[in-house]
């Protein structure tokens, strides 16, 4: 999905002749105190659409209306701590929350999406405090996270700092920097093994693209694209394989299509005007960009990309976010009307057949701006996440949640403030928001994250040590402990494995469920069991298990990195349990677990007689219907 940063959307080398953004000017007090910021605004000039900070009298932060939407599964409010919620990500299959919180009391946090309301963080490293311009994302087949944040910023000891973690600590596994301070942005494909930064080098006139694996901040690659002397990035957007990236220049605005495997431009395409709407697609084979009143697509034909599609918007507006879907078949665009600054329009277009497939008309009222701040759409384009200014204590909902067939929205959370950042999970059932506590045209600080869920049939249990579960028995507890993860398997970096679940769990043909592990051992086989209840409580090898009654070994492989997901050989989940001799007879809960090899665990101390080591994961219950 494409990063955006709607309180940073101006370029850094051209902060001379433009006011700074909030993000962007130091606070009048000390990072980790309450810095008081300016209200910012819209602007739209010739040039494109950018965000100014005015200086205003009232010092009116307000008060947080009633969340209760019924898909509110948590909400984290800044607790007097003023920070702004801003970019935020979801990850390792759908089961995290990680997010760098920005202006005040910066820190970098870790959440379950599972856990209570309100939430608490599962982990938090405050290295991150005084940082300005914080981007970060997660992998979804894994447990690797990024982060990329400014750090003395506005002096001449501005420099840029990558941060690599894993959801097992708060201490990153290694960091990466940069000695020039221009925009920053990062991206980590889907599963886990690229991860791609870029940072704009104003006084050279590049925007230098650094390529990683998740094993080591040793750049894969680096190379500098010329963008022009004092340009710096205004677009950016890894493809969800990390085949290809999108980065566009602010000043004499310009696409590129970057090659990941041989560090290379393989496409440029200059721009009309500046904006932040910019994608590609998850197979990096469909990009798109905003203009004023317009969308372009651009589809890949052989080795070259064509114009195919041009969305034509009325009246005075510009599109203002994109995000398309892995396989380039849907786009989710978002458009702000300039005019008044009440109206905005929300579209899904099919690319194949190039029509819309859906549109709603959101307008505020009142005299605060109300704009596409961001959008974030699933892995197969099915629903997308909308995130806006909206209009303060008015009636708009901030943060949206759609189909890409459906006019009227499934989910709203109406927030007290305006939304600026938001991600949807990769399966499409949950959305997370990060937001100021007012609305954006208001002078004041505070923020809050905010989860919204589509009902899944899924559940995580059995954390070992929690809620009566007995403890791990090989001196191997969970880490982070507390969590819905398995037991320590003894092997670098530490931590166990998770079992996690998506898709309908139906007994049809509709049958979509797919189990994902993550955190296992290198290569070793690996088990997924089915049982029949939920009150097992007992050691299972350097582990402990919690499904019971009748159990059937459903599927077994070898994973990659310790990571893999079932069914793994073309027979959905319902079918494979007949053929294992339980015919699944729908309404029922069925409960599963994975379980390993983990030679690591034998002679460790509390493990007498284990010569034969293995692990197990966590376990997920499933409500399958007819």
């Amino acid at each position: 999905m494409p990063t955006s940063n709607p309180i940073g959307f101006v370029p850094a080398f051209v902060l001379t002749a433009l006011a700074l953004p909030a993000s962007a000017q130091p606070p009048t007090g000390q990072h980790g105190t309450t810095a008081e910021p300016g209200a910012l605004r819209l602007e739209v000039t010739p040039q494109g659409a950018f965000i100014r900070k005015v200086a205003v009298s009232s010092d009116d932060r307000g008060g947080p209306k009633p969340l209760t939407p019924s898909g509110l599964i948590w909400s984290h409010p800044g607790g007097g701590l003023a920070w702004i919620g801003n970019s935020v990500s979801i990850g390792n299959n759908g089961s995290e929350v990680f997010t760098e919180y920005t202006l005040n009391n910066e820190a970098t946090e870790l959440f379950s999406v599972n856990d209570s309301n309100p939430p608490t963080a599962i982990w938090s490293d405050a290295t991150s405090v005084g940082s300005e311009n914080q981007q970060v994302a997660s992998a979804e087949a894994t447990n690797t996270k990024v982060a990329i944040h400014t750090i003395n910023f506005g002096t001449p000891q501005a420099s840029v700092v990558l941060r690599k973690y894993t959801s097992a600590s708060p201490v990153p596994d290694w960091t990466y920097g940069w000695d020039f301070a221009g925009t920053a942005h990062v991206g980590i494909s889907r599963d886990g093994q690229k991860i791609v930064a870029a940072v704009g080098n104003g006084v050279n006139g590049t925007a230098d693209v650094v390529v990683f694996s998740p094993a080591s901040n040793v750049p894969l690659s680096y190379t500098p694209i010329a963008i022009g002397a004092n340009n710096d990035i205004r677009g950016f957007d890894l493809s969800a394989d990390g085949s290809t990236l999108y980065v566009s220049s602010s000043g004499s605005p310009t696409a590129y299509i970057f090659d990941v495997a041989t560090a290379s431009v393989v496409f440029s395409q200059p721009l009309q005007a500046s904006f932040d709407s910019h994608a590609i697609s998850g197979d990096g084979k469909v990009f798109a960009f905003g203009n004023f009143g317009s969308m372009s697509v651009y589809e890949k034909t052989g080795t070259f990309y064509t114009n195919t599609h041009n969305q034509i918007v009325g009246g005075q507006c510009y599109c203002a976010m994109i995000d398309i879907s892995d396989d380039g078949k849907t786009i989710a665009s978002g458009y702000t009307f300039y005019s008044t600054y009440l109206p905005v329009q929300i579209m899904a277009l099919d690319v194949p057949s190039k029509t819309n497939t859906m549109t709603d008309v959101v307008t505020a009222t009142g005299g605060f701006q109300n704009i596409v701040s961001a959008i974030s759409i699933s892995a197969d384009g099915q629903r997308f996440a909308v995130g806006l200014w909206g209009d303060g204590s008015g009636p708009v909902a901030e943060a949206r949640f759609y189909a890409r067939n459906q006019n009227t929205a499934l989910g709203t959370v109406n927030l007290p403030g305006s939304v600026f950042g938001i991600q949807i999970s990769a399966d499409g059932h949950k959305m997370i928001a990060g937001s100021k506590a007012v609305h954006a045209n208001q002078f004041g600080n505070g923020g809050s994250l905010d989860l919204w869920g589509e009902g899944t049939p899924f559940t995580s249990f059995c954390g070992a040590g929690v809620g009566g579960i007995i403890s791990c028995p090989c001196g191997n507890p969970q880490v982070p402990a507390g969590s819905t993860t398995g037991c320590d398997n003894f092997v670098a970096p530490a931590g166990g494995a998770t079992l996690a679940a998506t898709g309908n769990a139906v007994t049809n043909a509709g049958d979509t469920v797919q189990f994902q592990m993550t955190g296992g051992v290198g290569t070793s086989v690996t088990v997924l069991f089915q049982g029949t209840t939920n009150t097992a409580n007992t050691r299972s090898g350097a582990g402990v298990r919690c499904v019971g009654g009748t159990l059937k070994r459903l599927y077994k492989g070898n994973p990659v990195a310790g990571a893999i997901n079932f069914p793994n050989n073309g027979v959905t989940v319902h079918d494979q349990s007949a053929l294992k001799g339980f015919v699944i007879n729908a309404p029922v809960t069925l409960y599963y677990y994975a379980a390993y090899r983990n030679s690591a665990a034998n002679g460790q101390p509390g493990c007498p007689g284990l010569n034969f080591g293995f692990n197990t994961t966590n376990a997920v219950s499933a409500d399958w219907t007819p």
